[in-house]
């Protein structure tokens, strides 16, 4: 007994361990196309699309015939008696009678189908607008998820060379603080800069332990936007360089147009024209036909075994509504309609207006980034050269510790900041593409 119960805690434990070392290697187009299949928010809104057109197949069904069967039993606990006067018939008195029977029994089939029914019509086209408004509807909740997993991952490669900077400074510091802990002790430094060194050094590594810490939140922040287990160990494939290759800017080509909030606008207007037609429909005729086919039992009793006592009928027509006073009440929906199409075609103007400044600001804002990146990049390189030069100076003893920490401190924003334009010519790209629509 013990021996299985060994086993079965040994087994819960594997499972355990390779549970939390599940590894997710990931590049950015992977990354995308993982968070659309795995978010519930994206498979929720594609439920809408089958809604919508759910909705055509219901409209289009109304031109199926209704067709009813219906059964009615009565007994008759008083019959109704008719009378003959008397000298009718050549009777002397008046004489009662019934033309009625204890029991009746209609057993009847009814049909009716629509001829000329323009709302069903207007109703199939409303449904069909409807679903391209939710195609575009789920177009933009897409573009939105995909350019919130993009930041997501840019933001790790971005914390993660942060982190990596952070901790290079902070051997660095080590390596400082070891050659002035020697200088120290042979009597050629100050002890001031020594415990400079020494909380210099300190001082690194508290930024190393932020920049680890934020580089942990990105994390837990792309398996969030991605939905996957927060126990699995994420690898991303791209670095910020290979992003910025392989993200070229889309050329400008009826930007306004492709957006999915003018289609959207424009869809609205759509089927606010569809609703003042339907509108205008409401006070037209509609006609369709009628069958009946029954069958009728009449008798004392219910002894539907009394086959001579049956007697068929059936009837066929055409059924014409017009209505009257719809056209008093319908005058409202009508401007109404109006309005709302007048409203939106507007609103259209101004959406494109907003949206070809925002694509004019993109644009600036893109070129602005690629210019700081490459600035950027030059002060890097020229500070690392400076760097380089000076470390050695501070290595032979020709460089105060102070001025070696001077440079140093250049070198690392030099970096940080051309790391971080990197980051921002990314996001200023990936803003441009959605503002083009895609």
């Amino acid at each position: 007994m013990k021996k299985v119960i060994y086993i079965v805690l040994l087994t819960i434990l594997c499972s355990t361990v390779t549970a939390q070392t599940d590894t997710l290697k990931v590049s950015l187009k992977q990354a995308v196309e993982t968070g659309l299949k795995n978010r519930y928010d994206v498979r929720s809104n594609k439920y809408n699309i089958s809604i919508a057109e759910n909705a055509i197949n219901k409209s289009k069904k109304e031109w199926i015939p209704d067709i009813t069967g219906s059964g009615n039993l009565r007994y008759n606990s008083q019959l109704q008696e008719r009378i003959i006067p008397a000298g009718i018939l050549g009777n002397s008195t008046s004489m009662t009678f019934s033309l009625d029977t204890k029991t009746n029994s209609v057993y009847s089939l009814d049909l009716t189908q629509a001829i000329y029914k323009p709302e069903i019509t207007s109703n199939i086209n409303i449904a069909k607008n409807d679903l391209e408004l939710e195609k575009e509807k789920n177009r933009q909740f897409e573009i939105n998820t995909k350019t919130a997993i993009t930041e997501s991952y840019l933001n790790i490669l971005l914390k993660e060379l942060q982190f990596k900077i952070a901790k290079e400074n902070e051997i660095r510091y080590s390596e400082y603080l070891e050659v002035a802990e020697g200088k120290y002790k042979y009597g050629s430094l100050l002890e001031n800069d020594f415990l400079k060194a020494k909380l210099d050094y300190k001082n690194a590594k508290v930024e190393t332990q932020k920049s680890q810490q934020n580089y942990n939140l990105a994390i837990n922040n792309f398996k969030y936007q991605i939905n996957i287990d927060s126990g699995t160990i994420v690898i991303l494939t791209d670095r910020l360089n290979s992003v910025s290759g392989s993200m070229n800017p889309p050329q400008q080509q009826d930007a306004a147009t492709n957006r999915t909030e003018i289609k959207q606008l424009q869809l609205i207007k759509e089927n606010n024209e569809l609703q003042l037609k339907k509108a205008h429909q409401n006070i037209l005729p509609t006609v369709s036909l009628f069958a009946n086919y029954s069958s009728q039992f009449q008798y004392s009793n219910f002894d539907y075994a009394q086959k001579d006592w049956w007697s068929p009928y059936s009837y066929v027509g055409v059924k014409i509504s017009l209505p009257i006073t719809s056209n008093f009440k319908n005058s409202n929906t009508v401007r109404e309609s109006e309005f709302k199409s007048a409203k939106t075609g507007i609103d259209i103007k101004q959406k494109a207006a907003d949206i070809n400044y925002e694509i004019q600001k993109a644009s600036s804002e893109l070129g602005n980034a690629l210019q700081n990146m490459q600035t950027t990049k030059a002060n890097y390189d020229l500070s690392n050269t400076i760097y380089e030069n000076q470390k050695q100076q501070y290595n032979l003893g020709s460089l105060q510790y102070s001025s070696l920490l001077d440079t140093e401190k250049t070198l690392n924003t030099a970096e940080q900041n051309y790391i971080k334009a990197v980051y921002d010519y990314l996001i200023a790209m990936l803003d441009y593409d959605k503002a083009l629509g895609y």
